[in-house]
């Protein structure tokens, strides 16, 4: 029987992608992540009841169960993994997800650099206006690269979002926690600076595009 080949991207903590071997008879069948054997199925029947097995590099339980003639569902600790062939609709989603979690952050930064063009008006403070100019042109930047990269950067796209919010988290974290105070303004600024923060570490901790939704329980 000619080889059949289903590939999945894993509800794990970073984008994992997992191929599952079998034939067009689904008579047993392996799935391999990073080339290694994480579950077996010995044959159709038992690939119809459900095989489990366990993810090497985190131990999560793993299940594969076969659903109509040429259909293989896989789960992690629950969770339903995604088929890389999955309807885009379905990945645009979470996509947009993300998109709008960056464009929060960074619509947080932009009042917050307004804020920064208040105070330096008010005090003359130089310090205050570079600080304005800065933040505005990184968050310009921000919502010119992340936007498009979480819409339309695919996989790739979507890991260098991760990583560039949590840098961003913890640049904005320590902007906040420089501006608490008991002035009105620079409580102002610390909050929006929070609020830029914690968007950027949703951005980052929310699952990918093709991470998988919750659906009915692995077997």
């Amino acid at each position: 029987m000619a080889e059949l080949r289903i590939s999945y991207l894993l509800p794990a903590a970073s984008p994992t992608r997992a191929v599952f071997v079998t034939d067009y008879g689904l008579r047993g069948g392996e799935l391999l992540v990073d080339g290694a054997v994480v579950l077996a199925a010995p044959s159709h029947a038992a690939l119809q009841q459900g095989v489990v097995g366990a993810l090497r590099s985190s131990g999560q339980a793993v299940c594969a169960r076969s659903e109509g003639d040429f259909d293989v569902r896989i789960w992690v600790d629950g969770i339903e993994a995604v088929r890389e062939d999955a309807p885009a609709a379905f990945r645009g989603r979470a996509a947009r997800l993300h998109a709008a979690l960056a464009l929060a952050a960074s619509a947080s930064g932009f009042v917050a650099s307004w804020l920064y063009v208040v105070r330096a008006r008010a005090s003359g403070d130089a310090w205050a206006m570079k600080m304005a100019l800065h933040m505005a042109g990184w968050h310009l930047l921000l919502t010119l690269a992340l936007f498009p990269a979480a819409l339309w950067g695919g996989r790739f796209g979507l890991a260098g979002v991760r990583v560039t919010a949590l840098v961003f988290f913890a640049i904005h974290a320590a902007i906040a926690l420089a501006n608490l105070g008991p002035e009105a303004e620079g409580s102002a600024i610390a909050a929006l600076n929070a609020t830029s923060g914690l968007a950027f570490l949703a951005t980052a901790l929310a699952r990918p595009p093709a991470g998988a939704r919750r659906g009915s329980s692995g077997p």
